[in-house]
């Protein structure tokens, strides 16, 4: 069985991917401000993954919002100075909103049924 599982597998992937990008990211960018900052975030996209291919659907919803506002705020941070390369900063909001998107297409098919209908 694999680890990414369920319904949200592929978004849960890709947040995954965002998720290594925003803890590497200090590889490429030194041990400056704006390369360790991106580490909690990492971490906090990382557990959102592992909750995802738990096929938890109120998480979808987070994460759909969290993958939009992230990609929104790595894109404004775009044009600013900063050590982190600007293809590094490219590919996270990429794979941000390709998770959003991926999220959208879940939420947008309705919820499975509880199998507890009368």
């Amino acid at each position: 069985m694999s680890f990414l599982n369920g319904p949200y597998r592929l978004g849960a992937a890709l947040i995954a991917v965002s998720a290594a990008l925003h803890v590497f990211a200090f590889l490429f960018g030194g041990f400056s401000a704006d390369a360790l900052r991106l580490i909690p975030v990492g971490f906090v996209y990382a557990l959102l993954a592992y909750g995802l291919t738990r096929g938890w659907r109120w998480l979808a919803y987070v994460g759909f919002i969290a993958m939009m506002v992230g990609g929104t705020l790595a894109l404004g941070s775009l044009w600013t100075p900063s050590p982190v390369p600007q293809g590094w900063t490219i590919a996270i909001i990429g794979v941000d909103w390709l998770a959003a998107l991926a999220l959208f297409a879940a939420l947008w098919r309705p919820a499975p049924a509880s199998g507890n209908a009368a």
